[in-house]
């Protein structure tokens, strides 16, 4: 059975994600809300950067923010010791909302 997110905690997260996209240098898309066995207790927000500063080699990123279960900002990131670690968690990654600006919530 798929989780359902309440649509409180889905503003609060976009909101944050309003917040990241007015500073990002990039262009930032491609926003959702994630879960991984690895971190039970945690909401994951990913979004893309992409860098267009050169038009011939654009160069896209993925970055990750957690959440508690509520939605709160715990203001760190997602960070690894090896390749192995990393690749387990990002497998292991599960969509729980998706848009692709994070202003789009708003509509």
């Amino acid at each position: 059975m798929e989780k359902q997110l309440k649509k409180e905690v889905i503003d609060k997260i976009m909101d944050k994600a309003i917040e990241i996209g007015m500073e990002c240098k990039e262009l930032c898309r491609d926003f959702r809300i994630m879960e991984s066995p690895e971190r039970s207790k945690v909401l994951i927000l990913r979004w893309t950067t992409i860098d267009m500063s050169n038009i011939d080699n654009p160069i896209q990123c993925y970055h990750y923010q957690c959440f508690e279960l509520d939605g709160t900002p715990q203001n760190c990131s997602v960070y690894y010791s090896n390749q192995d670690e990393a690749n387990e968690f990002f497998f292991t990654l599960k969509t729980l909302h998706k848009q692709l600006f994070s202003i789009d919530h708003k509509n």
